[in-house]
């Protein structure tokens, strides 16, 4: 199989898988291209990611130039095409050509001679235009009508465009330096997060555990929460264990952390990955919402809790097409329930941090209305009332809604 065309159906495969089946984007890309040499991993990923950004607008090309019902793998292999001819800087015969023959290495050769008619539409034609107002401004930024209506009421329609821009755009290596290596691109205002122009130079570090893969975003929840020495940690949705690791960190070793994650297998492998790093940690299997721990004991409680996911977009755009127009409400009652039961564990004096990675009105301002929450301080972002918002247009991180409740 010429290379080329073994780029594209790889991108056809793992795009099916992500789009039809529900796997995460971030996961299987690393996964699905180990076998594939440097340069082609980087092609398909590129060309994997910007068939899901713009997922929207190219079935719509599709369908206008087809006209007709299209097996799945077929489609898959048109997305594949029509992106890289819309959205790249690629060569339109090569894209062509390397998606006839893709879809004959998949096993559809009768198929070969429409998807060669389809392209080469797209590639005379380009992309049908687009419609006007709100509805046509959803499909250029590559999100359903509904999701930029709700950002729009939030934020307004320039932040809201201006969010979703900066979300299309590939996302940098942040990493959390733990022995003062200082790689890389300091981040104002979060202490010890950098941001890598060049990860293959750091590859060691990283393998060895002085440097922890960390958005910024990330490392400024720890900030926020600030644990000191000797306190009484806990960590309500611990797992992957990051942001545990990182309150580690900041406790000096000293003191009792405790991480609860529901998921047994999840925080069984968090508890393998922290243990490798020497961190004494204690794991407890428990639902956040109400935790097997006592009231009343804990110094510091951290809550990063479950949600819709838009701010990391960069990485994982699939979820605009997986969350439903009530999923943020729905998001919402559900950590508003956790809160409360986070509040409960808070010694007098204590410190509480609530933290979502994502930038709905819903899962953010609305839960923490009426707690007294305040925004943490030292930290770049926009001041929403009751806590902070950071995000790619705004702190070049991902998104991420950090909020103080100090008791």
């Amino acid at each position: 199989m010429k290379r080329g065309v073994e780029a594209r159906v790889v991108s056809a495969t793992l795009l099916e898988r992500i789009i039809d089946e529900g796997a995460y984007s971030n996961v299987l890309i690393r996964t699905g291209t180990r076998d594939l040499e440097q340069r082609d991993t980087v092609f398909v990923q590129r060309l994997v990611y910007t068939a899901i950004r713009y997922l929207l607008r190219i079935d719509r090309t599709i369908d206008r130039y087809a006209q007709r019902t299209i097996d799945g793998d077929v489609r898959n292999v048109l997305r594949i095409g029509v992106g890289e001819i819309l959205f790249t800087d690629g060569d339109d015969y090569a894209a062509v050509d390397s998606a006839v023959e893709a879809v004959r290495a998949l096993g559809f050769p009768r198929a070969a001679g429409f998807v060669n008619g389809v392209l080469r539409n797209v590639a005379r034609n380009g992309e049908p235009e687009l419609p006007q107002g709100g509805e046509g401004e959803a499909l250029r930024l590559g999100v359903p009508a509904w999701l930029f209506e709700r950002l729009v009421d939030a934020y307004g329609a320039e932040e809201a465009a201006t969010f979703l821009k900066e979300s299309n755009q590939p996302a940098k290596v942040g990493v959390r330096d733990r022995s003062g290596i200082q790689p890389g691109s300091a981040v104002d205002g979060i202490h010890g997060a950098f941001v890598l122009d060049d990860v293959a130079r750091y590859r060691t570090e990283i393998a060895d555990g002085a440097l922890t893969v960390s958005d910024p975003s990330s490392i400024a929840v720890g900030l926020a929460l600030d644990p000191q020495p000797g306190d009484r940690v806990v960590d309500l949705a611990a797992a992957p264990g990051g942001k545990t690791l990182h309150l580690w960190d900041l406790m000096g070793g000293r003191g009792v952390l405790v991480a609860m994650d529901r998921h047994q297998r999840r925080a069984a492998t968090a508890a393998r990955r922290l243990r490798r790093t020497g961190a004494d940690v204690s794991w407890v299997i428990g639902d956040a919402a109400d935790p097997p721990l006592r009231p009343g004991t804990f110094d510091r409680v951290l809550l990063d809790a479950p949600c819709t996911g838009l701010g990391t977009l960069r990485r994982r755009p699939e979820i605009r097409h997986r969350i439903e127009p009530d999923s943020s409400e729905e998001a919402g009652r559900l950590q508003r329930r956790m809160l409360d039961a986070a509040v409960a564990l808070l010694r007098p004096g204590g410190r509480l941090v609530y933290s979502v990675c994502t930038i709905t009105r819903e899962e953010t301002t609305a839960v923490v209305d009426g707690t007294g929450s305040r925004a943490p301080t030292g930290v770049q972002g926009l001041d929403l009332g009751g806590g902070i918002l950071l995000a790619p247009h705004l702190t070049g991180s991902d998104g991420m809604f950090i909020a103080v409740i100090d008791r």
